[in-house]
């Protein structure tokens, strides 16, 4: 049976790094501009707590049989910097189900809890960002009721003869 609880740093610091340092080896997979998840994990984890802090976020835990097997980290109060886009949002910063977890509901059931977290604080309108080649996130976020948004596009730049 899987549950869904908020995460206890005391309790699941180190399952959530072995979480976090996967999802960014799987992300990696997909985008090699990525770094290792093993360089950045202690900053990566102060990263979403600082999030958490500064925007009234969580950190929830999925868990099967006692052991953690994905994690979804969300804030509620975030804005763009862009006059255009005025819109306060919440924003789901990573959803993770361990490879061995995944299609059996564990990704939809942390959305849902993401989302019901953020709707308890008020928020209106939930954002993610997704690689474009992660085409299975991409299928649940659309199931789930996301639609495209925004495309960021990117182009790798070589340097310059000369420069390294």
């Amino acid at each position: 049976m899987i549950s869904i609880r908020p995460y206890d740093p005391t309790r699941d610091g180190e399952p959530l790094r072995a979480l976090i340092v996967e999802h960014q080896d799987f992300h990696r997979g997909l985008e090699p501009s990525w770094p290792p998840g093993s360089t950045i994990i202690e900053a990566y984890v102060q990263f979403l707590e600082a999030q958490c802090a500064a925007h009234d976020g969580t950190i929830l835990v999925a868990e099967h049989d006692a052991t953690a097997v994905g994690f979804i980290c969300a804030v509620t109060s975030l804005r763009n910097d862009s006059p255009d886009d005025p819109a306060t949002f919440a924003w789901v910063h990573d959803v993770f189900v361990h490879p061995e977890h995944r299609g059996r509901g564990i990704g939809g059931a942390l959305l849902a809890a993401a989302e019901s977290f953020v709707r308890s604080r008020g928020a209106r309108e939930l954002r993610l960002g997704v690689l474009d080649r992660n085409e299975n996130a991409r299928a649940l976020y659309r199931h789930k009721g996301f639609r495209d948004y925004a495309r960021v596009m990117t182009k790798p730049l070589s340097s310059p003869p000369g420069v390294s």
